[in-house]
């Protein structure tokens, strides 16, 4: 009796304020971000205060300033490449055989789809169009929250675990240090990938003649290394419009050059996971497509945490067996 009330105080005290604590960081994301932003980018701000001996302010302002900038940039490409994608798109639609498709299976049976999905589309815009003021006011709070992250991490990088209980405190330090490494090799991973799918994408479309090659396979690559996205959202239909337009070999050299990407990717990606986590490029390939058809697309987001879950096992069996 004495060891369930030990345990329920325990219970009480330490875990249900962790609880709580998780809850909070869960709604209130903006800040939450700005926290592991501030984890994450303090060798920036230390780099420019220990480094180049600028004050502390300075340090942390350029950092922010660097982020918020980096971020608009790359929100101004893909909106200047969109926006030059309009007319483009536009002028080729128009050339399609409308009349011919309406009267074809293939467009009927899918054209109830196609119209709930455009019309899905149009709405998610309009509602994203309403919470603009939202947004400007979550992106405020990050930056400020942002601004006394670092400036907090120059003092102490784990400042934050103060409010988590004591006996978490060096479960949340271990996972920190996992989670930075894991963070670091997935960047590095995915800006390799980025940079070949950018030149394979480039090369095909320089050949195939198509309007502005770079650009677009900028874009595409783009696409192609978020989660949950990938070179097909761009090519597919790409490929389908030249079928329809009677150009199929230009229209089978896209969907080859998506096959050839996609394969590339795959076996790059296998390969340097490998050489990252210290495993077999076969096992990457193997608990990554397992991790996608238990989780959906969603597993390709845990797929590194598994990587590691694996390199820790392959290594307790080989000091186990010793």
């Amino acid at each position: 009796m004495i060891t369930l009330q030990l345990n329920k105080k325990d219970f009480l005290v330490h875990w249900v304020p962790f609880g709580i604590i998780i809850l909070i960081l869960f709604i209130a994301y903006p800040l939450t971000l700005s926290i592991i932003g501030g984890y994450f980018l303090y060798p920036l701000t230390n780099l420019l205060h220990k480094k180049f001996k600028l004050p502390v302010f300075i340090s942390v302002l350029l950092t922010v300033v660097f982020i918020l900038s980096s971020i608009l940039l790359i929100l101004f490409v893909l909106m200047q490449t969109l926006i030059d994608l309009i007319p483009f798109i536009h002028e080729h639609v128009v050339l399609l055989p409308v009349l011919e498709l309406q009267n074809h299976p293939i467009f009927m049976l899918f054209e109830g789809k196609f119209q709930t999905l455009l019309n899905k589309v149009l709405n998610d815009l309009m509602l994203n169009l309403t919470h603009l003021p939202s947004y400007f006011f979550e992106t405020f709070l990050f930056s400020i929250g942002l601004f006394f992250s670092l400036s907090e991490s120059l003092k102490d990088r784990e400042w934050f675990l103060v409010y988590f209980p004591k006996k978490v405190r060096h479960l949340c330090h271990r996972a920190l240090l996992k989670s930075s490494t894991i963070v670091n090799k997935f960047l590095q991973v995915e800006l390799k990938l980025f940079v070949i799918t950018f030149v394979i994408i480039s090369i095909g479309f320089s050949l195939l003649g198509l309007h502005n090659p770079i650009k677009y396979a900028f874009l595409i690559s783009l696409v192609d290394s978020i989660p949950f996205l990938g070179t097909g959202l761009i090519l597919i239909p790409l490929g389908i419009y030249f079928f329809l337009m009677e150009m199929q070999m230009v229209g089978t050299i896209i969907l080859l050059l998506y096959i050839f990407v996609q394969l590339t990717r795959h076996i790059l990606e296998s390969v340097l996971w490998s050489s990252s986590m210290q495993i077999k490029a076969v096992h990457v390939f193997y608990l990554s497509a397992a991790a996608i058809l238990i989780f959906g697309f969603i597993g390709i987001l845990f797929s590194p945490f598994i990587y590691l879950f694996a390199h820790k096992w392959d290594s307790f069996k080989k000091t186990s067996s010793q």
